[in-house]
């Protein structure tokens, strides 16, 4: 939510080749064998209006929703019923569907209802083939059959579906609708934004593997906001992200199989170089605010993304704090107008204030001139995270009035401390504290690259006990595999390492009392003459 909107109606570059998603990485059959990619039956979608798109970015503008900048459009395409077949030797099969919209700058096809089954390919590639994503499998589709491309320049693209012999007339997909680009914000930030792999990010290089770009989908179409990964102090990994309650107010629970989540864009050095990131798509509304987008309350939303980041992303579990504790310095990372991650410094004390709900919901904060530019936010910064001078996260970015030129206009970050709190409008249940905080009650918390390996690697290596039930109440048997027999000793640690209990093992079979114990995470391990030979981890 901004208070003022500036989106130039201008094509940017675009990265061709796979974006993640850890698809197969395979050409498409057809570009392998040479076929023409002009000789395929071809659909268009229904015509774009631009003056109805106009008229309601005007009014999502006034009521400071996210700015789209791909609307959708209908059309009507499925394998039974469109494109072109080609039987190939040996039983396989190829099918490629043109799918075009006239006057686009470039295109997002969501398809639904889709069945890929196993050794089956799907590939989206520009009509000039210089972009290609895919192969899709099985595994890039949502539970509830939906898979959505990447952005594909140009108004006219090709579909293809290549269906092994063995898997023959068993895939599946329709495609009504796609979303039509009709002004581009990315890569388009101002002058004045500071990329986050200048001097400026040095300090802050876990905080910045946390911060993920999000296409954000909504009836109407899609945008960009700016989301982080977060701790939680169950230490689960699991992999929630905190944005903006206004980058999802308009939002269906079918849109969020579609959100796209983009790690590591980001330029390769200072003002230098380019890095596609890694994408992944799909995830499940948790909580929210439910305030309007900060109309009345602190406007944050937290989604859980329908699949573990891969390690190979090195994403960070960001830490946080919700005391209400202001900060004298700090920084906030983000995606301004989608564009690579860029970085924004703050060295004057926060100041309590309020987007216009209740009192001390927010946090304003002023930026400060750094030695390669003067960061500011803009349309696709919503969501982002503002850290503190500890490295947590204070606060989540609602809107305000800062821009290259007016660098020194406030912004205002709804506060972790009311996203915990009991102020806003929303369910008890979706109190961010009952998502962040299940164990142990905390108001803050560190970050940490891999939370839920926390009792260190040789444990997780190690022979496991059995403990059960797990979850646990009032009291656990612990029973020792044959592996673990010769143990002579048994202690449980909390999960800042302190010890709760400790006992000699007398047989493989022991019961211990924990009615005393509070709920959390807790580590049991078996000693044999002094060596730890078997761990596991409980919960209470």
């Amino acid at each position: 939510m901004r208070l003022a909107l500036s989106l130039n109606v201008v094509l940017l570059g675009f990265a061709s080749g796979a974006l993640g998603q850890e698809t197969t990485g395979a050409l498409p059959l057809s570009m392998r064998l040479g076929l023409d990619p002009h000789a395929v039956a071809a659909v268009e979608a229904a015509p774009f209006d631009a003056d109805a798109a106009g008229a309601d970015d005007r009014q999502r503008d006034a009521m400071g929703k996210v700015p789209l900048y791909g609307r959708f459009v209908a059309l009507e395409a499925s394998l039974g019923t469109d494109g072109t077949w080609l039987e190939l030797p040996g039983g396989d099969r190829l099918w490629r569907l043109r799918i075009t919209s006239p006057g686009a700058i470039a295109m997002e096809l969501f398809l639904e209802e889709v069945h890929l089954p196993p050794g089956a390919q799907l590939h989206v590639y520009s009509a000039s083939g210089d972009e290609v994503y895919g192969g899709y499998t099985a595994a890039h589709v949502q539970e509830n059959g939906a898979l959505a491309t990447d952005l594909t320049r140009g108004d006219a693209c090709v579909l293809e579906y290549h269906e092994p012999a063995a898997v023959r007339g068993e895939g599946a997909l329709r495609l009504r609708r796609l979303a039509h680009a009709y002004r581009m914000a990315d890569m388009l930030s101002g002058e004045c934004e500071v990329d986050v792999l200048c001097p400026e990010g040095d300090n802050w290089v876990d905080q910045r593997n946390s911060v993920v770009r999000i296409r954000v989908v909504d009836p109407s179409g899609t945008g960009f906001c700016t989301g982080a990964l977060v701790n939680n102090t169950a230490q689960d990994c699991k992999p929630y992200v905190l944005t903006a309650h206004h980058c999802i107010v308009d939002s269906q629970d079918s849109n969020f199989a579609t959100f796209q989540f983009r790690w590591n864009y980001q330029r390769a050095s200072c003002d230098g170089g380019t890095t596609n990131g890694f994408n992944m798509v799909g995830c499940t509304r948790r909580a929210d605010s439910n305030d309007n987008g900060g109309d009345s309350g602190s406007d944050f939303a937290l989604l859980e993304l329908t699949s573990a980041v891969p390690a190979s992303v090195g994403a960070y579990y960001a830490g946080w704090d919700a005391t209400g504790t202001g900060s004298n310095s700090g920084v906030c990372i983000h995606h301004p107008d989608g564009d690579y991650k860029k970085i924004s410094t703050y060295t004057s004390n926060l100041v309590s204030t309020t987007w216009g709900g209740p009192s001390g919901s927010h946090w304003r904060v002023t930026w400060a001139a750094t030695v390669n530019g003067h960061g500011v936010t803009e349309p696709g910064s919503s969501g982002a995270p503002l850290f503190n001078a500890s490295k947590r996260i204070i606060g989540t970015l609602t809107g305000g009035s800062s821009f290259c030129d007016t660098p020194t206009a406030p912004d205002y970050f709804g506060k972790m401390s009311f996203h915990f709190g009991t102020a806003n409008p929303n369910p008890a249940a979706e109190e961010l504290r009952n998502w962040l905080s299940p164990v142990f009650n905390a108001t803050t918390l560190n970050g940490s690259y891999n939370p839920c390996a926390t009792i260190g690697i040789d444990e997780v290596r190690l022979p496991e006990p059995e403990v059960f039930p797990n979850p646990f109440t009032d009291r656990f048997t612990v029973r020792l595999p044959e592996s673990l027999q010769g143990a002579d000793r048994l202690e449980v640690t909390d999960a800042t390492g302190r010890l709760l209990h400790a006992a000699r093992i007398s047989s493989s079979t022991c019961t211990v009392e924990a009615m005393a114990w509070n709920e959390g995470t807790y580590v049991l391990s078996v000693f044999q003459g002094g060596v730890r030979t078997g761990s596991v981890r409980m919960v209470r």
